[in-house]
């Protein structure tokens, strides 16, 4: 992930997410709408192939940058949550 900041204003940012697809960016869309604060979160690609997507944020009240870490810390959370679960599902049916 190479992370390209585009526009930084209090309230909106504009960050493109180069070797990234859908999956990251629809999940992070997701996260960040679960903020009561956002306002709008979004993203798009020109083109699959010859773009990497661009995520916008703008916020109400919040400064949008701590709006992101905290989504992106949140999304972490819940990776490892899962693979603590998937581990341990694994490990009650090994041999």
């Amino acid at each position: 992930m190479k992370p390209r900041l585009i526009e930084h204003e209090r309230a909106e940012l504009r960050i493109e997410f180069q070797e990234e697809d859908h999956g990251f960016c629809n999940l992070l869309r997701t996260t960040l709408l679960e903020e009561p604060s956002v306002e709008f979160a979004g993203y798009n690609i020109e083109h699959p192939l010859l773009a990497s997507p661009v995520v916008t944020l703008r916020t109400k009240r919040r400064q949008a940058n701590v709006v992101l870490r905290e989504a992106l810390e949140k999304m972490l959370a819940r990776t490892e949550e899962f693979r603590k679960a998937f581990n341990r599902s694994v490990a009650d049916h090994v041999d």
